[in-house]
């Protein structure tokens, strides 16, 4: 009895399949039994047995449910759960069912007598087997559920008569009443499931299918009135035309002069400078002579003393001989305040001879011609920097190519520089005649002279440059005006089709400008959209074709009407789409 009750679940009326789940979980045994209320939620939708049986399996239990439910038996049959109803045990909340086969089964198996009390005890144990739902129920209403169900009498509290009185109604049953009460569960539930169908009446009928023509009609009016469209596309021929015109542009002019062919004519001007540092590449053999300055003393005597040109000087320190090249008179000394203080001339001297060796520092220096007389030490001279130039070897110099090259590379770059200068000036508006265009070179300088023995040098040019330029807007409008006044009356002017050149220009009396110009205009046939359609409405698409073949400037035709049982071109303008193409020139 112990193991009995350790695989029996109670469940309650309201409980959920989370917590049944639970408890089947926390249930030790693999067979499990549920115990389950009349009225149960779990018992109200098929689909919560069969969830309950795919979790019990995947928890590898195997459950039974011991209920009082109508629908168990079948319920059994279509979700794979044992279904049986409850016994009169003390652990049940479910009331003991009767079943009148078991019990008249079970009269015929025991034939004791009902008054003793084992017979009692034999009724009580007969009705613990299964009972069939559908042999308990008596009635059921329309939605399924068991009104009235035959209870057991409580046994134990019967007295003798009563028991007996209990067996022989039992006895007196007939199998016939039994399916009687089958037969009226199942047409009961057959009732419930069958849909109720409502039949029109014959007047409805008419009513109905006269609505519905009604409707077929409107639609196909409306239909036929708002639907149909036409979708025409035509394709023109683009046409070129030549012409060749002469304007005049006219710095004195504010504005074009399209009787005399006249547009105003502008000059830019831009300059700029660019300089840079350059090496020498010039190469030449230099013999050259050191030089310097000398200052002679005279003290001597307060009389001047003349000396001759070509006068020799040697240098005491450096032993080097250097002469003066011209003639000089040295001022006699004189007396300040009982001191003599000598005359003194400074001239330029030279070396003797060709060499670096001669480049020497300051030194002090004695006339040679003197030497054996007083005055070899009253007249000498003395240098203060040193001698310098003396040499015989190649050098560098700055040479002509040098600044020739230097100058055409600094021209380049002010000519891209004065170019930039334009590009921010001239607007998409201006059209350059680019025959006005000069380059000019205002200055070039350099901070030695070709020739110079030097390593580097620095230059720099500055230039200008000039053009003249007119309006597009302006010679567009004077070309259109020339233009038009030859145009034919069906054709027009094809927008961003026209091309031009210009001729070489001829510079007149006050910078004016004279300038043939070669012109390609497109054109194409003028087409009154509003016209056409006038003329295209309610014609078919044959009469079209036949239309637009006679059409002058027409390339192709591309009709499309809509919907597809259209024929012709609606009659309403406002249906009608014309679109219009250009062909590339023929």
């Amino acid at each position: 009895m112990e193991n009995d009750n350790q695989n029996k679940i109670y469940i309650r009326e309201d409980e959920e399949i989370p917590s049944i789940v639970s408890k089947i979980k926390r249930c030790s045994e693999k067979d499990v039994v549920l115990i389950v209320p009349r009225n149960a939620l779990i018992l109200n939708n098929v689909l919560n047995l069969k969830i309950l049986k795919k979790e019990a399996e995947s928890l590898s239990k195997e459950i039974s449910i011991i209920t009082a439910d109508d629908e168990s038996e079948t319920e059994e049959e279509s979700i794979g759960i044992n279904f049986d109803v409850a016994g009169n045990e003390k652990k049940s909340s479910i009331d003991p069912i009767v079943e009148p086969d078991d019990l008249l089964r079970s009269k015929k198996e025991d034939k004791t007598n009902f008054n003793s009390l084992n017979n009692k005890r034999n009724i009580k144990a007969s009705h613990r087997g299964k009972i069939k739902m559908f042999d308990i129920v008596k009635k059921v209403n329309n939605v399924g559920r068991v009104d009235n169900m035959v209870r057991e009498p409580d046994i134990e509290k019967m007295d003798d008569e009563k028991i007996n009185n209990y067996q022989e109604d039992i006895k007196n049953s007939s199998d016939n009443a039994k399916f009687q009460v089958r037969e009226e569960i199942v047409n009961s539930t057959k009732k419930t499931k069958k849909k109720k169908i409502t039949i029109l009446s014959s007047l409805n009928s008419k009513m109905v299918a006269l609505f519905i023509f009604i409707s077929l009609v409107a639609v196909s009016l409306a239909m036929a009135i708002i639907l149909p469209k036409a979708d025409v596309g035509i394709i023109l021929k683009k046409e070129v035309a030549v012409y060749d015109f002469e304007f005049m542009a006219d710095k004195s002019l504010s504005e074009i002069d399209i009787a005399n062919n006249k547009v105003p004519l502008k000059k830019i001007e831009v300059s700029s400078e660019e300089s840079g540092s350059y090496s020498t590449t010039g190469i030449k053999h230099v013999q050259e002579k050191a030089s310097g300055e000398i200052t002679i003393f005279n003290e001597y005597s307060s009389s001047p003393y003349r000396i001759v040109a070509t006068t020799r000087f040697l240098s005491k320190e450096s032993n080097k001989l250097f002469r003066i090249a011209e003639a000089v008179t040295i001022p006699g000394f004189s007396r300040v305040e009982g001191v003599d203080v000598p005359g003194q001339v400074t001239i330029k001297i030279y070396a003797d001879e060709i060499g670096e060796e001669y480049n020497i520092g300051p030194d002090s220096f004695q006339l040679p011609g003197l030497q054996g007389s007083a005055k070899y030490t009253s007249v000498y001279a003395r240098s203060v920097k040193a001698m310098s130039g003396g040499m015989d070897k190649e050098v560098t110099y700055f040479s002509e190519s040098d600044y020739a090259n230097a100058e055409e590379e600094l021209a380049k770059l002010v000519e891209k520089k004065n170019e930039k200068d334009f590009s921010e000036k001239v607007s998409e508006n201006d059209f350059l005649l680019e025959n006005t265009k000069k380059e000019e070179k205002l200055d070039v300088s350099a901070d030695v002279k070709v020739g110079d023995i030097v390593d580097n040098f620095q230059i720099s040019v500055k230039a200008k440059t000039s053009i003249s330029l007119i309006s597009i807007s302006d010679l567009d409008k004077i070309i259109n005006e020339k233009i038009n006044s030859r145009l034919d009356t069906n054709k027009e002017l094809l927008d961003d089709s026209r091309s031009y050149e210009v001729g070489d220009i001829m510079v007149g009396e006050d910078e004016k400008i004279i300038m043939p110009i070669h012109i390609n205009q497109g054109l194409i046939v003028k087409i009154d959209i509003d016209n056409l359609k006038e003329n295209i409405a309610g014609k078919s698409e044959a009469e079209l074709n036949s239309y637009f073949s006679n059409m002058d400037g027409v390339k192709s035709t591309d009709i499309c009407l809509w919907p597809f049982w259209v024929k012709n071109i609606p009659s309403s303008y406002e249906k009608i789409n014309i679109a219009i193409d250009i062909n590339n020139p023929v």
